[in-house]
């Protein structure tokens, strides 16, 4: 059997999940009622004795409006728990109503989530323990989302049940392997947190034929990629590296590139500030939206989309960003490298299409 998810499969399991959450839905009167993922089985494997890593296979759902997703298995104070991937948040976020137990010490002040979608979670960052692929479990602070609801003026937003795919009906939550956000106060950096520094350093390879996930890859495995340094911020954060995007001869835009497996469609700017040939609105709604021929340059690294999808969004001042989605992640792999404070970035070719 083939030991990475099949996207084929993963959709029957997540059509599966889907039909038993309708049931419920359908005769739980006027609440709303879900199934709770059952995460798959870890089959997690060392490479090469553990000389080249440990490779964790991800597994391919479909989330809100039917978007693939990655998921991964792992365990919450010894429970185990489906979490989406993304490599665009940082920490573990996971539902209240899924943890084991109640009353765990607060790590930090309540905290939200805002989604692209106007969805919102929310809850308290309270410590628990965590591990991954078997690993002895860590104490990180996490999140607790107790509130699932949309923003004011998306009242019919994909939470409108009070439940995403992400909470509630494809995952149970979020583990974010990001970069350092300057505005995320929010969770432990769980994968860099894992026992003898195992997650300090991790390969992400996201085509949905086979994503994986390799933790400690060795320099024979993490070979091809273009390093750039992370922004180091005044308080030691490590953050993204600032890039540029030239869309079609529309825009030029530079901000942090954010490389976001959880990410829907390609490429969306998230700019404080319209441009002149898009109506304005207010924070969090979509400018403007199609396809374009875009250039996307982050260091010394380029890469091309022939017609990719391209969202413009209003955010708030100061909280520009170009994050580049699971679905122009198809051909690049990612190689985090906290070590030594950098980014690695290798694309199977130079040129992406929109037929693939």
């Amino acid at each position: 059997m083939n030991r990475y998810s099949s996207p084929l499969r993963a959709a029957a399991r997540a059509s599966a999940a889907l039909a038993a959450a309708l049931f419920a839905l359908a005769f739980s009167g006027c609440g709303t009622s879900i199934v709770t993922p059952t995460p798959p089985a870890s089959t997690a494997g060392l490479i090469n004795n553990g000389r080249d890593g440990l490779l964790v296979p991800l597994h391919v759902e479909r989330s809100d409006l039917g978007h693939a997703r990655l998921g991964l298995p792992a365990q919450v104070d010894g429970k185990a728990v489906y979490l989406m991937f993304d490599t665009g948040t940082r920490g573990v976020r996971v539902l209240s109503s899924v943890l084991p137990r109640t009353g765990y010490p607060a790590a930090g002040a309540r905290t939200s989530l805002i989604f692209p979608t106007g969805a919102q979670a929310s809850g308290p960052v309270v410590t628990v323990p965590f591990s991954v692929a078997g690993t002895k479990p860590v104490e990180v602070a996490a999140q607790s989302v107790d509130d699932v609801h949309c923003l004011p003026g998306w009242k019919r937003c994909v939470a409108m049940d009070g439940y995403t795919g992400e909470f509630g009906w494809a995952f149970s939550g979020i583990l974010g392997a990001a970069a350092d956000a300057p505005d995320d106060t929010c969770c432990t950096p769980a994968l860099r947190a894992l026992p003898a520094r195992i997650g300090e350093r991790y390969l992400v390879h996201p085509d949905l034929a086979r994503p994986y996930l390799v933790l400690s890859p060795s320099d024979a495995v993490a070979t091809g990629f273009t390093m750039m340094p992370l922004t180091v911020a005044t308080d030691g954060a490590l953050q993204w590296p600032t890039g540029c995007v030239q869309v079609a001869d529309k825009m030029r835009f530079c901000a942090p590139v954010v490389f976001a497996t959880g990410g829907a469609g390609m490429i969306r700017i998230e700019t404080d500030k319209a441009p002149g040939w898009l109506p304005d609105d207010d924070d969090n709604k979509v400018l403007g939206q199609g396809n374009y021929a875009v250039a996307l340059g982050v260091g010394g690294w380029v890469h091309r989309f022939d017609g990719a999808q391209v969202t413009i969004a209003k955010t708030r001042a100061g909280a520009n960003r170009i994050v580049v989605g699971l679905m122009a992640l198809q051909n690049i792999d990612l190689l985090l490298d906290f070590t030594n404070r950098r980014l690695g970035v290798r694309a199977a070719r130079d040129v992406e299409t929109i037929d693939g």
